[in-house]
Parts: structure tokens; C-alpha cells; sequence
């Protein structure tokens, strides 16, 4: 069975829609739904339900599902035996940042991994999530967070955590635009990063069932310049959900009453998940982020 379709499998289970699925994935829609097509066939029996709006899992896709997810794994621990064994054990570790470290939670990362690997060397770079995989091939970094899964050859992307996303309209602007009338919010003038970001295909996605672009006026990587562009009222921007909210209750912006997701995902090159120090890192990494799924949910 071809690793790949496990692959399209577990992208399109998570995304639950075929458009979102094949961008994180760098895919065609037709390219991945071909995908999907022969795992069915070669099974026998759908995986999914189409529906208007998305697919879901069949009942036995549901079954399937953590089984997909062991098989990939295994091939990285394949990975890890073959390729990446080496005598002399490794105790540092660099790791790249993609947001705020208080919302990465990095001092209890670090706390944690000082008690769970004696003599290990943590240090934390800032990174941005379309180069991650830039600098863990170039060795810059050897894990690092970022927002989206996207698939990307040779690096593997684990599933942490959703975020909750805002839509958050400066305050002067909210009474221009009513809840639900996503044609006037899309009207409004809007601070952009690039076309790529996770958070702007998830928005884009949301607005295409609308058929409406957001109309946009400014451009910033950084979400820090993006929050404060919003809180001086030159556009509306998505951000983090508790960035959003901090906005809110100093009366610089409304909220958009929908909220849309991305994952967070921690990122670093295939078949090397169990090599320490980044196997104790991930184990560290599910400890402090436990629980944030469902309360999120």
C-alpha cells in the first residue's frame, strides 16, 4: 500500500474538506481526490462521505484512521533505523518558534525537558511556518512549531493542538459591517500576510463558499505589526483567538462572532522522531500541550 495515499488519507480526515486537504499538501484537488480514489478502490469500500460542504469519515474509515496514522510512523522508524543511527548521542537541541513563547508555553517545554534529559542543551530561535522546512533541511533548527500541515517532502508533521482563530475588525470600523454579511466584512479594507499563511487559506476557504475575496490594503508577516495595525484602525486582520480577545477588552477591535482553526504542529525531518533529543521532546511537547485539544473542543 502506497505511503502517500496513507498520507491523503490522514490530510483529508483532519481537514474534513478536499480543498483545504490538498493545499495543505500542495496538491491539486483532482490530484488528491485521485489519491483518495485508488485507496478506496484497492480497500474496496469508501472512507469518506461527500457532502456539499465537506467530506467525513466513514465508519470504517473511522476504524482505519489510527491505523494510517501507526503505518506512517512506522516507516519514520524505519527511517530513523536505517538512515539516522549514529554512535555518539546528541544533547542539543534547537528549536524554532513560529509564535508567542508564552503561547508556545516554552518555559514549562524547557523546565520539563531539563528534568526528563539531564545534561540536554535547549535553545529557541525565532522561525516563520513557510520556512520551517528550509531550516531543518539546512540545519538551522531541528524542530520546530508551526501553524498548518504541509506536507512537505522529507518532513514530518505532528499533530499538536488546534488554535482558534479571530477575525478581529477594528473598532471603528464594526459598525460598517453586520454579523453573517461576509460580502461587507470581505468589503472592508484588510492587513495580509502571504497568500500561503495557514490562517488566510483557512479564511479563504471560509469566504470562497461566499464568493468574495478580502479586499486587502496592507501586507505583514509579523503578527505582532499585524494586531497593532488593527488596534490603530488601518485594517482587519485574523489573528490568534487570545490575541483577538486582548484587543477586544481594551475596546480596539470586535470580534467577528465565527471562528475558524488551524492546527498547530510540530515539525522536524522525517525518521528522525525517535533520535534524542527530539524523541524526549516530543514526548515533553504532548505533556505540556495535553488536554488543550479538548478544552478547546
Amino acid at each position: 500500500m502506497d505511503i502517500r495515499r496513507l498520507q491523503c488519507f490522514l490530510a483529508v480526515a483532519f481537514e474534513g474538506n478536499l480543498t483545504r486537504a490538498a493545499e495543505s499538501l500542495f496538491l491539486s484537488q483532482s490530484a488528491l481526490s485521485g489519491q483518495i480514489k485508488l485507496l478506496e478502490d484497492e480497500l474496496e469500500y469508501p472512507l469518506f462521505e461527500r457532502h456539499a460542504r465537506g467530506m467525513t469519515l466513514t465508519a470504517k474509515g473511522e476504524t482505519l484512521l489510527p491505523y494510517a496514522r501507526s503505518a506512517i510512523q512506522a516507516m519514520e522508524d524505519f527511517r530513523a533505523k536505517g538512515d539516522r543511527l549514529r554512535n555518539a548521542r546528541v544533547t542539543g537541541l534547537t528549536v524554532g518558534l513560529n509564535t508567542d513563547p508564552v503561547f508556545l508555553r516554552m518555559a514549562e517545554l524547557a523546565r520539563q525537558m531539563r528534568s526528563r534529559l539531564q545534561g540536554a542543551q535547549l535553545s529557541f530561535i525565532v522561525s516563520q511556518s513557510r520556512f520551517t522546512a528550509e531550516s531543518l533541511r539546512s540545519g538551522e533548527m531541528d524542530v520546530g512549531f508551526r501553524f498548518g500541515m504541509w506536507g512537505e517532502e522529507g518532513i514530518h508533521d505532528e499533530f499538536v493542538a488546534p488554535v482558534p482563530l479571530a477575525i478581529a475588525i477594528p473598532s471603528a470600523m464594526a459598525p460598517e459591517v453586520k454579523p453573517g454579511d461576509w460580502r461587507g466584512l470581505a468589503a472592508l479594507p484588510w492587513v495580509y500576510t502571504f497568500r500561503g499563511c495557514p490562517f488566510h487559506t483557512a479564511l479563504r476557504e471560509r469566504m470562497s463558499t461566499f464568493g468574495v475575496e478580502p479586499c486587502t490594503v496592507g501586507h505583514s508577516v509579523d503578527e505582532n505589526i499585524m494586531r497593532e495595525l488593527v488596534a490603530e484602525g488601518e485594517g482587519v486582520a485574523i489573528l490568534r483567538e487570545d490575541e483577538g480577545r486582548r484587543l477586544e477588552a481594551v475596546g480596539k477591535a470586535v470580534l467577528w462572532p465565527e471562528r475558524l482553526q488551524v492546527p498547530l504542529c510540530l515539525s522536524y525531518p522525517a525518521g528522525s522522531g525517535y533520535d534524542s533529543p527530539l524523541r524526549e521532546f516530543r514526548d515533553v511537547v504532548r505533556s505540556v500541550w495535553c488536554g488543550v485539544e479538548d478544552a478547546v473542543a
